[in-house]
């Protein structure tokens, strides 16, 4: 393809995208830039420059970059969401296998966080992405997993409520992670009576037992 030039300038033909691949895009570029430079050196103009858009076409996609932290989050959530629902073993065991800081999983976007102010927008942002999508995947999940005088729903909330207690103080700097997998041996221990099987979950705490003391 010719590039046109006009009054000396080249100009540069950007390949047409589809929005969902340019949305895309502007995520991968943004995460990119991020974890480059952290979350509070980077700016809108930035991940722009870095995707050649112009401001209208970046604008268009995201309005803040609040709007990009909230779909980076949604991003890691859904990848989760993607592995729970195609696993066909116990759905606690996947989540705490794929997902747990404190179990050596890859922490994502929250490591490049400087600020408290920005680890709560985190947190705000994680909060939502739970709710849409894992909540009711979870319960569907669980219910072959819950004695049946017990509502597999309210099992599936009662854990991600602990869950997101434990990132909050997590991420918040107070607690390491040996005592975030402490706190959740204690926890999974607590859903024992939930449970057709508890023996399932018995693994599982043993293996953070052994972060906790470590």
């Amino acid at each position: 393809m010719t590039i046109p030039t006009y009054v000396g300038i080249t100009v540069a033909m950007r390949k047409r995208l589809a929005k969902t691949d340019r949305r895309t895009e502007i995520l991968n570029e943004a995460r990119m830039l991020i974890a480059t430079r952290g979350y509070a050196a980077t700016e809108m103009e930035d991940i722009r420059l870095a995707c050649q858009l112009s401001r209208g076409g970046l604008y268009h996609h995201f309005g803040s970059k609040r709007a990009v932290l909230d779909a980076l989050v949604e991003e890691e959530v859904m990848g989760l969401a993607k592995v729970l629902k195609e696993a066909v073993v116990w759905p606690i065991a996947v989540l705490l296998d794929f997902g747990a800081s404190h179990l050596g999983n890859d922490p994502g976007i929250v490591a490049d966080l400087s600020s408290d102010e920005e680890r709560l927008e985190y947190l705000s942002s994680l909060e939502v992405a739970f709710d849409r999508y894992l909540s009711g995947l979870l319960s569907e999940k669980m219910q072959a997993h819950i004695l049946p005088s017990f509502d597999a729903a309210h099992v599936a909330e009662l854990f991600l409520t602990v869950n997101m207690h434990i990132n909050r103080r997590q991420i918040m700097g107070d607690w390491n992670e040996g005592q975030a997998a402490g706190f959740a041996a204690t926890s999974l221990q607590a859903l024992e009576p939930f449970l057709k099987d508890p023996t399932q979950l018995h693994a599982i705490v043993i293996e953070l037992q052994k972060v906790s003391v470590s």
